[in-house]
C-alpha cells in the first residue's frame, strides 16, 4: 500500500468512528429511556441512622446517608445534598423517609437507580462528543492554512 492510498483511509477514519459511536449513542440513549424506572423496586419506609457529609473538590457537600430497613443496614444511593436538612430532621425527629429498594440496594428515589444500559450511553456519549470537536476542529484549522 503506498503513502497515498494509507492518508486517504485515514482521512475516513475519524468520520467512520463518529457515526459508529453516534449510532451506539443513540441505541443506548433509546434502551435507557425505554426502561420505567418508577416501576422497579419497591418503595419503602426506611430511618435514617447516620449521615455524613463528604466534601471532595469536584462534589462539595455530597452526602453519605446509612438507612436501616426491617434491622438492615443500607447506603442510602443518590442522595442530593439539598437533601440534608430532610435527613438531619428525619434523624434528630426518629421520622422515616421513604426510599426505593431496588436489586438488594437502597435509592433514594428511581430516578437515582443507575443501570447498565445508562452506564453504556453516557460511556458512548463522551467519545461522540469529542470526536465530533475534534472534527470541527481539524476543519476549521484546515480553513485558516488554505
Amino acid at each position: 500500500m503506498n503513502t497515498k492510498e494509507k492518508n486517504s483511509s485515514r482521512k475516513f477514519l475519524l468520520p467512520a468512528a463518529f457515526i459508529v459511536c453516534l449510532i451506539l449513542t443513540i441505541i443506548f440513549h433509546q434502551q435507557a429511556s425505554r426502561v420505567d424506572k418508577e416501576a422497579l423496586g419497591t418503595e419503602v419506609d426506611v430511618k435514617v441512622t447516620e449521615i455524613k457529609t463528604k466534601s471532595t473538590g469536584l462534589n462539595p457537600g455530597a452526602l453519605s446517608v446509612t438507612v436501616s430497613y426491617k434491622g438492615e443496614t443500607y447506603k442510602l444511593h443518590g442522595v442530593p445534598a439539598s437533601a440534608h436538612f430532610a435527613m438531619k430532621n428525619s434523624k434528630a425527629y426518629h421520622s422515616t423517609i421513604s426510599a426505593r429498594l431496588y436489586d438488594g440496594k437502597m435509592y433514594y428515589d428511581a430516578a437515582s437507580i443507575h443501570l447498565l444500559s445508562d452506564t453504556l450511553y453516557y460511556a458512548f456519549l463522551a467519545p461522540t462528543y469529542f470526536i465530533f470537536i475534534f472534527m470541527v476542529y481539524k476543519v476549521v484549522y484546515k480553513n485558516r492554512q488554505g
